[in-house]
Parts: C-alpha cells; sequence; structure tokens
C-alpha cells in the first residue's frame, strides 16, 4: 500500500485558532481539531492577517462594510479608518510567500479578514448586514493562490467537509513535491490518482488523462500549468455514496479471479451496506484493504484513494 504519507504537509492557520492571542480584544479561539489532532499529522504556520497589516492587540473592531468604491475593510465605529488597502498589500505579500511551500490555509469563521463565506457586510447604521460577504484577506489570497484549499474552522466540524479539505491538502502537496522537468513523475502522480477521480466521475478523469497523454519534457510544462488547476477543481467535487460505490465495485473488479464466490458476496454486502449509509466509508475500503495484502497488485498498490491522507486522522470512520 502506498507509504508517501510520512511527509508532514503546511498548512497556514489563523493564528488565533492556535491558542495565540492576537484577536481584537487580546483573546483566541482555540479550535481543538486543529491544535490537537492537525497537528499531529502536518506542520501548521501560524498567521494573523490583521496584525500583519499593522493593527494593534487590543484594537477597534472591523468590519465589512459596503459603499460606493465597493467592499472595504473599516473599523467599525469609525468607518473612516480604512484597512481595505493594507489587507490587500498583506494577502499578496503572503500569497507570494506561502505559494508552492503550504497545501492549505484554515481560517476563522466570519471574520472580515479571514472568513471564507457569508461574512456580515454592513450597509450602514440601521440597515441589516448581509451575510454575503468573504474575509478581505481571503478574497485576495485565494484570487492569487487559486489552487490551495482553503476551509473555515466551523466547516471543518462536517465529516464530510474535513475529510474533503483533507485529501485536497495531501494531493497539492504531493503535487508540490514533484519536481517540475519529472515527466515519468507527472505521469505517474495522474496514474495513482485515478480511483480518487474516478469517484468524482469518469469525465474528470478522461479530460485529465488527456492533458497527461503523450506528454515529453519539451510539452512538460505546458501540460502541468493545465493539468493542475483542473486536477483541484476537480478533487473539491464532494463524493457522494453512489459515486464511492462504483469506484469499489471498479476495485472488486481486480480480485475476480482471487476471490471466492463467498469473499465477493461479503464484499459487495459490505458495498451495499455502505450505500444505505449503514456503515461508514471505511468499512468497506479495509476490507479490500485486506484482499490487497492477500491478493497484492502493484497498480491498486500505487492508488492514493486508499490512503488520501494518515489512517491517524479516522476520517472515513465518520464518512
Amino acid at each position: 500500500m502506498n507509504s508517501a504519507l510520512h511527509h508532514r504537509p503546511r498548512i497556514a492557520v489563523s493564528a488565533c485558532l492556535l491558542g495565540q492571542r492576537v484577536r481584537f480584544d487580546a483573546g483566541h479561539k482555540l479550535d481543538r481539531f486543529v491544535s490537537d489532532t492537525l497537528s499531529k499529522v502536518a506542520e501548521l504556520e501560524p498567521i494573523c492577517p490583521e496584525v500583519l497589516a499593522g493593527m494593534p492587540i487590543p484594537r477597534p473592531t472591523i468590519q465589512l462594510r459596503s459603499t460606493g468604491q465597493g467592499v472595504r475593510l473599516v473599523q467599525s465605529k469609525n468607518p473612516e479608518v480604512d484597512h481595505t488597502e493594507q489587507m490587500t498589500a498583506v494577502a499578496h505579500e503572503q500569497a507570494e510567500r506561502l505559494d508552492g511551500r503550504i497545501a492549505g490555509l484554515v481560517v476563522q469563521r466570519k471574520s472580515p479578514s479571514c472568513g471564507l463565506e457569508r461574512v456580515p457586510v454592513s450597509r450602514g447604521k440601521g440597515v441589516p448586514a448581509l451575510r454575503e460577504g468573504v474575509g478581505m484577506f481571503v478574497k485576495h489570497f485565494s484570487a492569487r493562490c487559486p489552487l490551495i484549499p482553503i476551509e473555515e474552522e466551523g466547516r471543518l466540524n462536517d465529516p464530510v467537509l474535513r475529510e474533503n479539505f483533507l485529501e485536497r491538502v495531501y494531493a497539492l502537496d504531493r503535487w508540490n513535491r514533484l519536481p517540475p522537468d519529472d515527466v515519468a513523475g507527472f505521469i505517474e502522480f495522474h496514474a495513482s490518482h485515478k480511483l480518487n477521480l474516478m469517484a468524482r466521475g469518469s469525465d474528470a478523469y478522461r479530460a485529465l488523462g488527456r492533458i497527461v497523454a503523450g506528454v515529453t519534457r519539451a510539452t512538460l510544462a505546458e501540460r502541468r500549468a493545465a493539468y493542475i488547476p483542473l486536477y483541484m477543481q476537480t478533487l473539491a467535487e464532494r463524493v457522494s455514496r453512489k459515486r464511492h460505490v462504483n469506484v469499489l465495485q471498479h476495485v472488486l473488479g481486480y480480485f475476480k479471479k482471487a476471490l471466492s464466490p463467498e469473499d465477493k458476496a461479503e464484499l459487495l454486502a459490505v458495498f451495499e451496506s455502505y450505500r444505505r449509509e449503514e456503515t461508514p466509508l471505511s468499512t468497506p475500503v479495509v476490507l479490500l484493504k485486506h484482499h490487497l495484502r492477500r491478493h497484492p497488485n502493484a497498480y491498486l498498490n500505487r492508488q492514493h484513494y486508499f490512503r488520501p491522507y494518515p489512517d491517524a486522522l479516522a476520517l472515513r470512520a465518520q464518512v
């Protein structure tokens, strides 16, 4: 089974989620999943855009505010104090520093600088805020680094979102460590993620396969540039149980001559139990890995689908 997961990817994290007292009130928002679990399998790099933008601790609260010049990042009680330009500059500086160096970003929800979605946007005194904003830092950082997965700590409480985020983090980390002039490595990267891509539908796998097909050293840079945005976009899609069952059945096809009728019937029953939401994904995957140890297959052994991130995270026991 693939053993490349001893490497710990680097993930940038809002510093307050790691217990650092950098918030406006000199407090923190320590998140136990991030600090206690994620820290065991990844290198966490704290980042506080507001402090980087020169704001003191403690400091007046800030908000996103809709103006005639668009959405601005301003002081809540004194909108004349505008931090938009400083925060935009910080986002661009950090994007330049972190692109290719980190494989993920975890941010604090609802933050006017770091929130990923539904951040309140003020429309002035006495008018209800619209919960449709994106934190100013995240907005500009993600525009500069579209490949880097970004997730809020609150959304990581959702097992499906958590699993998807970590799958993307570890995939991007593998890509970042792939030498840019390695033709064989590029081809192998695609081949070893076939099942992960199939879980998103055969169209995506075929489209990416066409980019890889016939690649040479002369075309490698162009093919890589076309491949990775579509790959990360594809991996961002949530996988339904039906799609996972399709992949599991595909894998079972590799054992059709090796397994007894009883073993096949057991696997099919477990697949159906998973489809009916009676068991988590870890159950059929563990059973398939058991048969793979008994009946080794070089192609399946390379597939990251069986272990897209460290087992210590136990994410598939929850989806």
